[in-house]
C-alpha cells in the first residue's frame, strides 16, 4: 500500500473542505504577465490537485508528482514525457471530438474519420458519443452549452492544452525534462490558445466539453464545472487577475 499517496490524497480532500484556493508559492520568482497567463491555461487541473498557480513548480512532494504522472499519463522517463507532450500539443483528444462532431451536433449520422491517423482509429468513437449524450443535460443545466447544435463550432483544444501545461510542469518537477523545454511547451500552448479562444469563458467551455467527452459523468464533472465558474468570477482567481487577452 502506498501510504505517501494516501496521505497526499487526504491532504487534498482536507483542502477542498477548507476551501483552499489558488495556492501561492511565496518563494517563486516573479514572472512576466504572459508566463502567468500561460501557466494558468492549466488552472482548472491545478485547482483540482491543489498545485501552485504562480510558478512552474507544482508542489513540494515530487514523489507524489512522479506517481501521478505514471498513474494518469503513463509517464516515467524523458522519452515517455516527450511522447505525451508532443501528442497533447499536436493531436490530443480534440481529434476524436472532430471525428464525432457531425454525430453529436446532429448534422450527420457518419463519423468524420478522415481526421484520424490510422493508429487512432482503434478508439471507440461511439464511447465518446455516449459520454457526450450522457452529459448533455448537465452541460445545458450548468449553462456550458445551449444545446447539441453548439457542438458544431466548439473547440475542445482547451482540454488538451490545459493538460499539456500541467504535464510539462510536472515533468519538469521530477526532472524528466529541463525547465527551458517545459517553458517551450507551455508558451506554445499559450500562443495557440490565444488564436483559438477570445477569453477564459470560451476556453473553460472548450475544456469542460472536452472533459465530458473524455470521461462522461464520472462523478468529477460537477466539481470541474464549479472550479471553472469560480476561476471566471472569483476576484482572487488568476483568471481574473490575468485575462487571456
Amino acid at each position: 500500500m502506498d501510504f505517501t499517496r494516501i496521505r497526499n490524497n487526504i491532504k487534498r480532500i482536507i483542502k477542498c473542505f477548507q476551501n483552499v484556493k489558488y495556492v501561492y508559492n511565496e518563494k517563486a520568482p516573479i514572472l512576466s504577465k504572459e508566463k502567468y497567463i500561460a501557466l494558468n491555461i492549466g488552472a482548472i487541473i491545478s485547482e483540482q490537485n491543489g498545485y501552485y498557480w504562480n510558478c512552474i513548480e507544482t508542489e513540494p512532494d515530487k514523489e507524489d508528482v512522479a506517481g501521478r504522472l505514471k498513474d494518469y499519463y503513463g509517464i516515467y522517463d524523458n522519452q515517455s514525457a516527450v511522447e505525451t507532450l508532443e501528442w497533447l500539443l499536436n493531436r490530443g483528444h480534440s481529434v476524436y471530438f472532430e471525428a464525432i462532431r457531425p454525430v453529436i451536433a446532429n448534422s450527420s449520422q457518419q463519423f468524420n474519420e478522415g481526421v484520424l491517423l490510422e493508429e487512432e482509429k482503434d478508439r471507440s468513437l461511439m464511447g465518446y458519443v455516449n459520454n457526450i449524450k450522457r452529459t448533455l443535460e448537465i452541460l445545458v443545466d450548468e449553462n456550458i452549452v445551449k444545446g447539441a447544435s453548439e457542438f458544431k463550432t466548439i473547440s475542445v483544444r482547451a482540454w488538451d492544452f490545459a493538460r499539456l501545461v500541467l504535464v510539462a510542469r510536472c515533468c519538469c518537477d521530477v526532472n524528466y525534462i529541463p525547465e527551458d523545454v517545459a517553458w517551450e511547451y507551455i508558451m506554445s500552448s499559450y500562443e495557440q490558445v490565444k488564436e483559438i479562444y477570445s477569453d477564459w469563458n470560451g476556453f473553460s467551455q472548450g475544456y469542460i466539453v472536452g472533459r465530458a467527452m473524455w470521461g462522461g459523468n464520472d462523478g468529477s464533472l460537477y466539481g470541474i464545472i464549479s472550479i471553472a465558474k469560480d476561476l471566471l468570477k472569483d476576484e482572487n482567481s488568476p483568471w481574473v487577475k490575468y485575462l487571456l487577452k
